[in-house]
């Protein structure tokens, strides 16, 4: 039987090169839109890089009573142009860089698309957006259309991975420090971790700056993003 490999993470904001590396690893990646959203965390900002120097690129959102709430519920604070602002900021960061022209349009589309209520609905088609740039054919499934909320941790994980058809939990190095893996062993499932070490490409500012969204790699250097997916193609 051949092994179904499913990964999961939070659906975050133009996310970085890591977050795709998992994913093109994967036969089923799946968005945690259940979650609890993290103030702290990257579902509604992302670092990009400017000529002077890396910058946050933040989606306002409604927090106010709010504490805790399910990702897929995040509402989107309209009351700023966010998305205007966004549009100017990356076409300064990015607008005579070689790759702007192909990625460019793409973003004003996604911009120019809303109005937009709630934060996945926005995060969502930016990373199916990203995803294809990049050549990534891995399928997306979103976790509200698989399990109820309430789960949690190693119990979540594992569920995802039954119910996306699989039978091996792919995770980040960081997933041995959390999860419980007798709670997969119970459930039949394995796991497997798969770590990203960021690679060194031409971003126009020195030192280099790893860690920034993808649309980094995809604008400033889009001669580096084909290699980058070729060489990874059989893991």
């Amino acid at each position: 039987m051949k092994d179904i490999r499913v990964a999961a993470h939070q659906p975050n904001l133009f996310p970085w090169l890591g977050f795709f590396d998992k994913m093109r690893l994967a036969d089923v990646f799946v968005l945690l839109d259940i979650v609890p959203f993290n103030r702290r965390g990257y579902q509604h900002r992302v670092r990009i890089g400017t000529h002077a120097g890396p910058r946050w690129l933040t989606l306002p959102v409604r927090k106010k009573g709010r504490y805790g709430e399910r990702t897929d519920l995040v509402e989107i604070d309209d009351s700023r142009p966010w998305a205007h602002d966004h549009l100017e900021t990356l076409r300064h960061a990015y607008a005579r860089t070689p790759g702007w022209h192909a990625v460019g349009p793409k973003l004003e589309s996604l911009y120019g698309a809303g109005p937009y209520a709630r934060l996945v609905e926005f995060t969502i088609p930016g990373i199916e957006l990203l995803k294809g740039s990049l050549g990534i054919t891995t399928e997306i499934r979103l976790a509200s259309d698989l399990l109820e909320p309430g789960l949690a941790s190693s119990e979540l994980l594992s569920a995802v991975v039954l119910a996306a058809g699989g039978n091996v939990y792919l995770s980040g190095p960081t997933g041995a420090d959390y999860m419980d893996e007798e709670v997969f062993s119970s459930r039949g499932v394995k796991v497997e971790y798969t770590r990203f070490e960021p690679f060194p490409y031409e971003q126009g500012q020195e030192p280099f700056e790893p860690g920034l969204s993808a649309i980094d790699l995809l604008c400033s250097a889009p001669d580096a993003a084909a290699p980058w997916q070729a060489a990874r193609v059989d893991g």
